[in-house]
């Protein structure tokens, strides 16, 4: 596909344009009142501090988490799980009786405050720990030979002891033979924990440390729980929103009701003006972000509900969040609605899901928007396997949301190229694409050839998702480089269209 010329690009305008302007026009009659602009008060708040209430001190979910009232700051409950008050990563830590424990294998499992490992041991009764024989297994809190005896509920003493396979209460050879062994034992507790409490799975289900019933329509919400059948609540970036109005949505850690994108006003406006929120704008002097009007002699670009100048080094935009970075003299980039501090001890790992802000450590690598110990874990196209592989390359890179890598990527030779196959071959992932678009921002050199097939290392690389389109740098070899999640074929091309050549010209 060609390069869009000027008048391609003020056909898409005039198009994104009217849609808008329709789409306003027709949502004059859907004024919900009292109700949503008071809902719309508190999403401005919400949204502005970007800040979650542990008890009476609030916090953000994105870098701290709320455990039993008390925050633990560094580490984000969106990947944490509670250990009494207290956070901790799963993947790299283990809680016992309320004790959170560095992890050596992911085949360790809590026995009593002690770990063991699965694999070469076995934990009896509560906090017994003996090592795995054979014909050797648990009856109580002690073990027992299977081959000599058997383990019985012994009814006068309330437990659970092993016998002589010649007592009565042992199943005898033909009747283990024809029918499966009678229950003797006593019932035994899900190996699985929500923070301190062990929870039967298929009955419960565990939110950030917390307990509920589960069903098929309960999802989690950080550390709460709700119902997909609710159309009054909407989890959004690991927050949950109670008596959200119909038809809001959240995108970018952002919500976005009918009310923050369309005019709800007593009267209609007068021929040929436009909505903004709950007034009017003039679109050739104004530009309207989320709801609120701006002079465009400020910037022409939205972040939010702000306007800003891409233009200005000191100025970024992460996710619908502006940062001023004239205290870190421009040295940061974004991390999902974060902002990343070069040289500031910090790592952040992303995917097309989340985008969460760690502590560097030592031997820790990320893993989509995971920060895993390489000692525990592998990784492979941001899948986490429970099999280390110490002499393995990280990933040199990762992938980011299209407006971060903007206007950086205006000098390179780029393209959008959607995913129509992919195959595995040994350790490469061959992707062929269909080009969307390509051009060298430079020279304007037009590929003509549609079709491009790619060639990956499979696991040092992101997910590729047939059907998704990407952005896509050719490097000086011939080969090709992922950039970006997927992105949107209007809004996203024309954005990038835009800027860069608002930036060449």
């Amino acid at each position: 596909m060609s390069k869009p010329d000027s008048s391609g690009a003020a056909q898409l305008s005039l198009v994104l344009y009217s849609f808008a302007t329709s789409s306003a026009k027709e949502s004059l009659h859907h004024d919900r009142g009292t109700h949503n602009a008071h809902f719309n008060e508190q999403m401005e708040s919400i949204s502005k501090n970007h800040l979650h209430w542990c008890g009476n001190v609030s916090y953000k979910i994105s870098d701290s988490s709320c455990c039993n009232g008390n925050i633990t700051p560094g580490l984000s409950q969106l990947v944490a799980d509670c250990c009494g008050s207290v956070a901790y990563n799963p993947l790299n830590e283990i809680c016992c009786n309320v004790n959170i424990l560095t992890r050596s294998s992911t085949y360790e499992k809590c026995c009593g405050e002690d770990l063991y490992l699965t694999t070469t041991h076995m934990c009896c009764g509560s906090n017994n720990i003996f090592k795995q024989k054979e014909n050797l297994s648990c009856c109580g809190n002690t073990t027992f030979d299977k081959t000599t005896h058997c383990c019985c509920f012994i009814t006068r003493n309330n437990a659970l002891e092993a016998m002589p396979k010649n007592e009565t209460c042992c199943p005898k050879a033909t009747e283990r033979q024809q029918a499966p062994l009678p229950i003797r034992t006593l019932p035994k507790l899900s190996d699985l924990k929500c923070g301190s409490k062990t929870y039967n799975p298929h009955k419960q289900m565990c939110c950030s440390g917390n307990l509920y019933m589960a069903s098929p329509l309960t999802k989690c919400c950080g550390e709460h729980a709700y119902t997909l059948s609710d159309d009054s609540v909407l989890c959004c970036n690991g927050v949950l929103h109670r008596n959200v109005p119909e038809q809001s949505e959240c995108v970018g850690g952002v919500i976005y009701t009918p009310a923050n994108t369309t005019c709800h006003m007593s009267t209609r406006p007068r021929l040929g003006e436009h909505c903004c929120g709950g007034q009017t704008f003039n679109p050739r002097t104004q530009i309207c972000c989320n709801g609120r009007s701006h002079n465009k002699m400020n910037g022409n670009f939205c972040c939010g509900s702000e306007v800003y100048d891409h233009n200005n080094q000191f100025l970024r935009c992460c996710s619908g969040h502006l940062y001023n970075l004239t205290q870190s003299r421009g040295k940061a980039e974004c991390c999902g609605n974060l902002l990343l501090q070069y040289n500031n001890n910090q790592t952040c790992c992303s995917s097309s899901t989340n985008s969460i802000i760690y502590q560097t450590k030592p031997k820790h690598r990320c893993c989509g928007h995971y920060y895993y110990n390489t000692s525990l874990w592998s990784c492979c196209a941001e899948h986490l396997k429970p099999s280390p592989k110490p002499n393995s390359s990280p990933a040199e890179y990762r992938i980011k949301p299209l407006m971060d890598l903007i206007p950086e990527m205006c000098n390179k030779t780029v393209l959008f190229g959607k995913v129509e196959s992919v195959a595995l071959e040994n350790d490469l992932r061959h992707v062929v694409l269909k080009v969307v678009w390509q051009v060298d921002m430079k020279s304007e050199n037009v590929i003509k050839d549609p079709w491009l097939h790619v060639s990956l290392d499979h696991c040092n690389s992101p997910t590729t998702d047939n059907g998704m389109t990407y952005l896509w740098e050719e490097n000086h070899n011939g080969k090709y480089k992922l950039l970006s999640h997927p992105v949107d074929l209007t809004s996203d091309i024309y954005m990038f269209y835009s800027v860069c050549y608002q930036k060449k010209g």
